[in-house]
């Protein structure tokens, strides 16, 4: 009996290791599709962001400070030759809690942030709760480069030479 526990046991952790592995954002890849609104109701789409680059700057709710060094770095550098998007997973806000969480995100903040009530789409990108995930996506929606580490000026120069590239 015991051992037949025991195999169940090591089959369902064999069987669920791929569904609860974190998800790889991987450069050279088609970034992962997404339609979310933003704390002011905006739609984004990628395809509606193709043709332009794009940063995207992922955290969840323990890491989303975590993004303002991101954000205030891009927009000093690139104030308007690039999409720079806070995605948010809130997949752990209550939907009791959603529209309390919309209202503060919309006070905190005047840029961009997508809500990914879901999480679904933050998971694909490689949300962390340790630090913000940053991804560089170029104007044919494919990654080229990731950053999943804190802000620190040799992790953004190594972001700003992917945005710079992209832009040529």
């Amino acid at each position: 009996m015991r051992n037949a526990l025991a195999l169940v046991v090591v089959l369902a952790a064999f069987l669920l290791a791929p569904a609860l592995a974190q998800p790889t954002v991987d450069v050279g890849a088609r970034a992962p599709d997404f339609n979310l609104k933003d704390q002011f109701g905006k739609a984004w789409s990628l395809t509606g962001l193709s043709g332009a680059v794009t940063v995207l700057i992922v955290a969840d709710t323990d890491s989303g400070r975590a993004m303002g060094p991101w954000v205030d770095a891009l927009k000093t550098r690139y104030p308007s030759k690039v999409n720079i998007l806070g995605l948010l997973d809130l997949h752990s806000v209550p939907w009791i809690g959603r529209g309390i969480a919309k209202s503060r995100i919309k006070k905190e903040s005047k840029d961009p942030l997508m809500l990914d009530f879901g999480g679904s789409i933050a998971r694909a990108y490689g949300v962390s709760s340790k630090f913000a995930t940053v991804v560089v996506i170029d104007k044919t929606s494919i990654i080229r480069a990731v950053a999943k580490q804190a802000y620190d000026q040799a992790s953004f120069d190594n972001i700003a030479a992917a945005v710079d590239k992209a832009l040529k």
